[in-house]
C-alpha cells in the first residue's frame, strides 16, 4: 500500500515537472490572399511548356518556401497537365520573386491556372 502511494506521488511529481515542456501551441492558418501571381506561358519544342512569372507579396512580412502549382486546362476546363515549383528565394515584404515551371504537355491545353499551393511567413523571432 505504501509502495503504491509512493509510486503515485513520484508519478505526479514527474507530470508536474514535465508539464511546462508540453505547453500547447496556437496555430493560426495563413491565407495567401495577399500574395498575387502573374505568369506567361511558352511552348518549348514538342511536348514541353515553360510557365514563368512572379509572386507579389502585399503583406508586411516576408514569405519563404513558396510553392506554385500549374495546371494546364483543355477546352472543357479539365486538367490535362500539371507541374509545381518553388519560388526562387524569399518573397520580400511588399516585393516580388520569380518562378519557373517546366512541364510535359500533351498539347491540348487551351489555358493555364497558376495558384500558390503553400508558403510560410518568415518568423521574426528566431
Amino acid at each position: 500500500m505504501i509502495r503504491r502511494a509512493l509510486l503515485a506521488a513520484v508519478g505526479s511529481l514527474l507530470l508536474l515537472t514535465l508539464a511546462p515542456a508540453a505547453r500547447s501551441q496556437t496555430f493560426t492558418p495563413q491565407s495567401s490572399s495577399r500574395l498575387a501571381v502573374s505568369f506567361t506561358t511558352e511552348r518549348v519544342g514538342s511536348g514541353r511548356v515553360l510557365v514563368y512569372g512572379e509572386v507579389r507579396n502585399g503583406t508586411n512580412q516576408s514569405c519563404e518556401r513558396v510553392v506554385v502549382g500549374v495546371e494546364g486546362l483543355d477546352e472543357n476546363g479539365r486538367t490535362v497537365s500539371r507541374g509545381r515549383a518553388y519560388v526562387f528565394g524569399v518573397v520580400p515584404s511588399r516585393g516580388s520573386s520569380s518562378f519557373e515551371v517546366r512541364m510535359s504537355s500533351p498539347g491540348s491545353e487551351r489555358r493555364f491556372r497558376v495558384e500558390i499551393e503553400s508558403f510560410q511567413f518568415v518568423s521574426s523571432g528566431n
